[in-house]
């Protein structure tokens, strides 16, 4: 009888297929899907928010990754505190939660947390809920640096310096046929800190590759195989590379098809205002590629110096509660011009953004995002379905020039489909028209309402049925 009580609170609390949390004896109980602790380490930090009793003050938390272990304190920050990407727990007494960030063990695929008093009597507490960001924090800086080569060398060092001078994390796009001396530098940056490696391929070329696998998976094992990497990119003796970085911006279901077969979690191709994670692939079991928000850099190529879109861009997206992901090529940038320090400057070292590297990012997202789904889908299915729509992603996407969108009508209705650019201008309309119940499929040639072509980038296609509006995001590549 206990063990199956047992089991109904188990997945009672199931919050995805990588990790699931349960509360037992007081205690909340952290499982990692064994194959994903594997394959991608989970060392980043993720913040889980455990309700506490209400006027409780001076608590502690501990974690133990098994049952025989000690218990380990974590340690306490508070919001007065300069923090990013540590363990540690932050008590918010008003709303009772304590925001506890751990990570997993090489030694287990579990963690345990403890909340004490001051008599070091365990509370009772509950699992919440997943943080969006790291410590529940506001909004995300993430800085990329595009072609660290050896004509590059010099320039990323100097990168690197300046942006961990500001506590700027970067995440350097290694092109992997280096000599051994800029290996040693890359290695030097690593181990100073706030450097996460990714990948741009081996030889930097354009779509089609001759090789797609040496130059997608050839390029991961040529960071491991040179570099020793740490902290969030190692789990005991394994390395792990988490991002792809598109040379030229360039993509293809190809490619998208080899960084899964590799194991990244994302791709970043080379379009901007693009400021929310993007959305999950279960087939090809990574997070669909995505852009950027802005480039810093010499404007004579491609890079913004206007101080006030940059800081405004940023104040944007600070605001909309959303990821700022600033990119950069080092051989752009300029060190001597006000503009280019005043805008670090502005975006950095502040206590409610979190700092995190750009494939860190998306592994903090990977062992929560079934955390977020989970809690939505929990509150959804208690309300009353007036869904008339069940939309698709498109397909192909990224695509170029033609993609096809499928949806499903649950009864005949008025039916309209259009297309809208990442700054809310209308495109094109492809539907405005009544359609019976059943399975629809609509094509866009990736053409303007005066069937002009339209240039590569982000773009919203929106279907809109009686009271319901779903808007999904694709990607046009030229």
């Amino acid at each position: 009888m206990k063990k199956y009580l047992f089991i109904t609170f188990l997945f009672e609390f199931c919050i995805g297929n990588v990790i699931n949390v349960l509360n037992e004896n007081n205690e909340i109980i952290i499982i990692a899907n064994n194959e994903d602790h594997i394959n991608y380490g989970l060392s980043y930090p993720v913040t889980y928010e455990i309700n506490i009793p209400s006027n409780s003050t001076n608590l502690n938390a501990y974690k133990k990754y098994k049952n025989s272990q000690n218990w380990d304190l974590i340690d306490k920050k508070n919001t007065d505190d300069f923090f990013n990407g540590i363990e540690a727990v932050r008590y918010d007494y008003d709303e009772s939660i304590a925001y506890t960030s751990v990570k997993f063990s090489t030694i287990s695929d579990t963690i345990y947390v403890k909340i004490t008093d001051q008599t070091n009597t365990s509370v009772i507490t509950s699992f919440n809920k997943i943080s969006r960001y790291y410590d529940n924090r506001k909004a995300v800086v993430t800085v990329t640096g595009d072609d660290w080569a050896d004509w590059n060398n010099e320039n990323f060092i100097q990168a690197c310096q300046n942006f961990r001078s500001l506590n700027l994390w970067y995440s350097v796009a290694i092109i992997t046929n280096l000599s051994q001396s800029t290996w040693n530098d890359i290695q030097n940056q690593l181990d100073l800190g706030m450097i996460e490696a990714v990948s741009h391929s081996r030889t930097h070329p354009f779509v089609p590759y001759y090789d797609v696998e040496s130059e997608v998976l050839g390029s991961k094992q040529d960071i491991i195989d040179n570099l020793n990497l740490v902290n969030h990119n190692r789990s005991g003796p394994n390395e792990y590379v988490y991002a792809w970085i598109a040379p030229y911006g360039e993509y293809s279901t190809q490619i998208d098809t080899m960084t899964s077969n590799g194991g990244y979690l994302v791709s970043r191709l080379f379009y901007w205002y693009d400021n929310d994670y993007s959305e999950w692939d279960n087939e090809l079991y990574k997070f669909d590629p995505v852009g950027a928000s802005i480039e810093l850099g010499n404007a004579d190529y491609w890079g913004s110096f206007d101080i006030d879109e940059l800081n405004s861009t940023f104040e944007n997206v600070v605001n909309a509660q959303e990821i700022y992901h600033l990119t950069t090529h080092p051989n752009i940038l300029q060190w001597n011009e006000n503009f280019t320090w005043t805008h670090l400057e502005y975006i950095s070292n502040r206590k409610d953004i979190w700092y995190v590297g750009f494939g860190h990012l998306y592994l903090y997202r990977f062992i929560s995002k079934s955390g977020q789904e989970s809690s939505l889908d929990v509150m959804k299915s208690h309300l009353p379905s007036f869904s008339n729509i069940n939309i698709h992603q498109n397909y192909p996407n990224p695509f170029n020039p033609i993609t096809f969108i499928k949806y499903e009508l649950e009864m005949e209705g008025p039916v309209k489909i259009t297309i809208h650019d990442m700054m809310g201008r209308l495109i094109k309309t492809l539907l405005n028209g009544s359609q019976t119940a059943g399975h629809k499929n609509i094509k866009w040639n990736a053409t303007n309402d005066k069937n002009e072509p339209v240039s590569a980038g982000l773009y919203l296609y929106t279907i809109e049925s009686g009271n319901n509006i779903q808007t999904m995001k694709m990607i046009l590549l030229k």
